[in-house]
C-alpha cells in the first residue's frame, strides 16, 4: 500500500514534507498550515497529497525559534525516517523540546 500523505517536519527552522511518492526523493517547503502537498518544480513527480501537521505546530516552532543555532531548530514527528536513520529524537512535545533547548543553552560559556 502507497502512503498518500505528506508529514510536515521542521528542518533548520523550515517547515517541508517529503514527497509520500515511492521513489520520488523531493521534499517542498511549507507555508504555516498548508493543506495541500504538490510535488512541483524541477523533476518533481506531480503527486497530490494532504499533510498532516502536529496539532501543537505553533508550539513546536516557538520552542525551536528560542535555539540560538538555527541548525539545532528540528522536529520530526514519531517514526519519521530521517529521525530514524540519524538516531535524533522524534515525536517531542513543545514541552520537551524547550527543557531540551535550556538543557543545552545553559552548559554554553
Amino acid at each position: 500500500m502507497t502512503n498518500t500523505m505528506a508529514y510536515a517536519y521542521c528542518n533548520i527552522g523550515r517547515w517541508i514534507a517529503d514527497c509520500p511518492r515511492p521513489h520520488c526523493s523531493n521534499a517542498i517547503a511549507l507555508e504555516p498550515k498548508q493543506a495541500t502537498f504538490h510535488c512541483g518544480g524541477h523533476d518533481g513527480c506531480r503527486m497530490i497529497a494532504p499533510i498532516v501537521w502536529p496539532a501543537d505546530a505553533d508550539e513546536i516552532s516557538d520552542a525551536l525559534a528560542a535555539r540560538p543555532v538555527p541548525a539545532t531548530r528540528n522536529w520530526a514527528p514519531a517514526g519519521h525516517w530521517q529521525a530514524t536513520v540519524t538516531g535524533f529524537p522524534d515525536g517531542q512535545t513543545a514541552g520537551e523540546l524547550r527543557a531540551e533547548t535550556a538543557e543545552h543553552v545553559d552548559q554554553e560559556v
